[in-house]
């Protein structure tokens, strides 16, 4: 506002006609590669404080500073506003361009706070916008990905229906309103042949709306791995056909399982895994082979949710148990066992139906040959000293007709050269076989990815950035989208999908999505009911269970404390349309044609329903996802550990199983490179992450300062949380100090709050 002289401000006694508004824009995205700060010069930012009120609105105010662009930084400016704007509780932000080029630079803003009269208003943002045209005037519509301007409310956020002023409801609808027009719902398949939850509309990341993209960090070291692996992957592929045009070779295998170690440290090293990595994986290659160790990595591999106790056995099991060795469960009968709750199943019913994989196998290697679809489940028994050990492995090659075989531990003592040994050994393989591919389609990206999306859908939909749920929730769901809408480009895209390159059943991922999506519940995604219902609440060693239930009972402690700010009683929830809205969508569009919605509910009746379903939300975002993805390298790069195809049937009782037979069986270099390739690429944190707990030593950030929640009480909320993760990590920690393998995926200095690889 501009005064002309002080008669202007200044009345006969003295009493300022004015009240001076300090505003303190914070701009620029977290760039930690930048090399110089730069500088947003590409037109003028235009503040309104109160718009659309018919008695408190400020007349339009412009702030010509240079804004920090690719670098977080602020700008303050004051200015006179008269008395009777009062309290800014709605903030109007444009930016109005001052160039004419057609292509002009998005400008990050993360917040800006206004000051008055001593209070301080805080208003978070957190999004992108587009300089208008002055010439064509200010857009109603989105721009460039981008909104035409943001309608921001203050402080802590509120619900619609304890709004009263008209023009704070109208800034409210609008927001929504043009979120909507660029966030939309796929349009489902009138008679889809394979169940996928609902996604996004746009199927091209260079098409998202700018606030669905990664912030401009540009992720030098990521896109390095993955373009050094995709050469070394084609250069593998092109010596291979180029050998076999020549010479008329077959495919070799490795010559040893250590040439597999071998071959793990040097194409890792060549795509820039991290050499911490790769000592993990060096201590997994040590003692892959024991039954030990094959137990632990149920318990705190990448697929630690996958156990269930067995209470009575089934038709599964008779047959292999009717002649299993009194060795393998310690002299002791199979009903003592049952009764002492110490017997214990993993299963991969979900490749039922699956047929053998192997197209691709041409492309990567010169020759056709089959990649073989194994169903292998494992009984395991808790020994009396309190570890899980395999007892039974079933395989079955149903593609093509085979009965079922059993197979046992060796008897103590056994050589390793020993056909008994190696075919236990062989046996073991298959399982993993099975349990990657299962992994990482159903568990890494249908359940850490798919199911996830949904909830990010809906909330940008249904709640505007008003709401104070959209700000707790935001941290969390920003990364979900952008991910998952380049995973459907390349990585499962039935047209070219990646796992169809290391994964025997990546070729019917679809086929594998389907069996997954008609069994998964809302209820899957409650960790303390998962627990109890697997029956594994007292199977020693279990670290991801210990930590996933630490991690839930601290979420859920944090969003019931942030409803009870935001709802007074369950009167509240009901009146909330927005929210009633957010879950309806969830359910009817998020999972249309899955039985019963999946179990989601379209309505939320209680404060107690909504503190479950955002503890949900946000660990199943976080937390699960960090715990299926970041140790994929550990225990995958070494391929003997966790082979993802197998090429050659499993062998029949009575085969003599050599070692020559196993390295004929497990995969060639090519797709093995393609596994490690897969793992280092998604396997690594982003440069942008935020976590937890933060870690300078490592350069890591915390989760305050990413927040959307921005009053007090909400702020006093996230630091009673990130002590309780703090008491976690020392925990983790503790627990870890004399373990050969540690369980560290979970430490809270190691877990980003949201989905960014």
């Amino acid at each position: 506002m501009e005064l002309d002289g002080s008669n202007d401000l200044l009345s006969g006694d003295l009493t300022c006609s004015a009240d001076a508004y300090t505003f303190i824009i914070h701009t620029g995205s977290n760039h930690p590669d930048g090399k110089v700060a730069k500088k947003w010069n590409d037109g003028t930012m235009i503040l309104t404080v109160n718009p659309g009120s018919p008695s408190r609105q400020s007349e339009n105010l412009r702030v010509t500073e240079l804004f920090p662009f690719n670098s977080e930084g602020s700008v303050s400016q004051d200015f006179w506003l008269p008395k009777h704007v009062g309290v800014p509780k709605v903030l109007k932000v444009d930016l109005e361009s001052n160039k004419f080029e057609v292509i002009k630079d998005a400008l990050y803003v993360r917040e800006i706070t206004v000051l008055v009269k001593g209070e301080i208003y805080r208003f978070p943002i957190k999004n992108y916008v587009y300089p208008h045209n002055p010439i064509r005037g200010n857009p109603t519509v989105a721009e460039m990905g981008c909104p035409p301007h943001f309608l921001v409310r203050e402080g802590s956020g509120t619900l619609k229906h304890q709004e009263t002023e008209q023009f704070i409801l109208d800034a409210r609808e609008e927001d929504l309103a043009t979120v909507r027009t660029m966030v939309n719902w796929a349009e489902p398949e009138n008679e889809p042949k394979f169940l996928y939850p609902g996604s996004l509309s746009e199927m091209n990341y260079d098409n998202l709306p700018r606030f669905l993209k990664f912030k401009e960090a540009q992720f030098e070291a990521m896109f390095g791995a993955v373009l050094i692996g995709r050469r070394n992957l084609m250069y593998t592929i092109l010596k291979r056909k180029f050998k076999n045009f020549l010479f008329r070779i077959t495919p070799g295998s490795f010559k040893s399982l250590k040439h597999y170690a071998h071959f793990m440290v040097k194409k890792g090293t060549q795509i820039k895994a991290a050499k911490d990595q790769i000592t993990a994986a060096l201590e997994v290659v040590k003692v892959f082979h024991t039954d030990e160790e094959f137990g632990r990595q149920m318990l705190c591999a990448f697929s630690p949710m996958m156990l269930r106790k067995v209470n009575e056995v089934g038709d599964r099991w008779k047959s292999g148990l009717q002649n299993i060795p009194a060795w393998t469960l310690e002299g002791k009968s199979l009903e003592s066992i049952l009764a002492e709750g110490k017997l214990f199943e993993v299963t991969h019913d979900g490749l039922e139906g699956v047929p053998h994989g192997g197209f691709l196998s041409e492309k990567l290697t010169g020759l056709q040959h089959t990649w073989y679809v194994t169903l292998a489940d494992a009984l395991f028994y808790q020994t009396d000293n309190q570890k899980l050990i395999p007892i039974l492995i079933r395989l079955e090659n149903r593609v093509d007709g085979e009965e079922a075989t059993y197979w046992n531990p060796p008897e103590p003592g056994t050589d390793g050269e020993d056909p008994d040994y190696l075919a236990w050994l062989l046996a073991k393989m298959y399982f993993k076989c099975a349990n990657l591919n299962v992994y990482s389609l159903n568990l890494h990206f249908a359940r850490g990815h798919a199911i996830n999306e949904v909830f990010a859908v809906s909330a940008y939909r249904n709640l505007p950035n008003a709401h104070p749920l959209l700000r707790l929730l935001q941290p969390h769901i920003q990364g979900i989208i952008p991910v998952n809408v380049q995973a459907r480009s390349v990585l499962v895209n039935p047209e070219r999908c990646a796992f169809a390159t290391f994964l025997s059943a990546g070729e019917s991922l679809q086929m594998v999505h389907d069996t997954y999506f008609k069994k998964v519940t809302y209820q899957d995604l409650l960790i303390p009911q998962d627990v109890a219902e697997r029956g594994v609440e007292e199977v020693t060693g279990y670290f991801y269970r210990d930590d996933a239930l630490g991690y839930w009972k601290l979420l859920h402690q944090y969003c019931s404390e942030m409803v009870d700010l935001v709802y007074l009683g369950d009167q509240d929830v009901h009146r909330d349309e927005e929210l009633q809205n957010f879950a309806r969508e969830v359910a009817q569009c998020g999972f249309r044609g899955f039985p019963n919605n999946a179990g989601f509910p379209s309505t939320f009746p209680t404060k107690d329903a909504i503190k479950e379903y955002l503890t949900a939300i946000i660990y199943n975002i976080s937390v699960f996802h960090c715990a299926v993805n970041f140790q994929t390298f550990q225990y995958a790069a070494f391929t003997p550990n966790y082979p993802g195809i197998m090429r050659m049937p499993p062998p029949k009782k009575g085969d003599i199983v050599t070692m020559q037979r196993i390295l004929d069986t497990l995969p060639l270099p090519e797709n093995t490179f393609a596994s490690i390739y897969i793992s280092v690429s998604l396997g690594g944190f982003s440069p942008i992450e935020r976590f937890y707990l933060e870690s300078p030593g490592q350069d890591r950030l915390g989760m305050l300062g990413e927040n959307m929640a921005v009053s007090e009480e909400q702020e006093s909320c996230i630091k009673r949380l990130i002590e309780g993760m703090r008491d976690l990590h020392f925990k983790i920690k503790d627990r870890n100090e004399g373990l050969k393998i540690k369980y560290t995926v979970l430490d809270p200095m190691n877990v980003p709050i949201t989905t960014q690889v």
